[in-house]
């Protein structure tokens, strides 16, 4: 359970990462003024920001009960 734990918890941060370089490239495009790549970026990187939050709820589920 530990090992699963550590792997969920790792996936978490690289998907943060992840999430974090989505909402950059979203916001360059807001001073390009490019709707359309901006909204996707911002929809790509609230996705990977959820998911980030799955991940950690289920890296602390697995290391409660381990």
């Amino acid at each position: 359970m530990k090992i699963v734990s550590n792997i969920f918890f790792i996936s978490a941060v690289v998907l943060l990462i992840g999430a974090i370089i989505f909402f950059e490239v979203g916001l360059r495009s807001m001073r390009k003024r490019n709707l359309k790549k901006q909204i996707a970026s911002n929809k790509l990187g609230w996705r990977l920001l959820f998911l980030t939050g799955v991940s950690f709820a289920l890296s602390a589920l697995f290391a409660y009960f381990a």
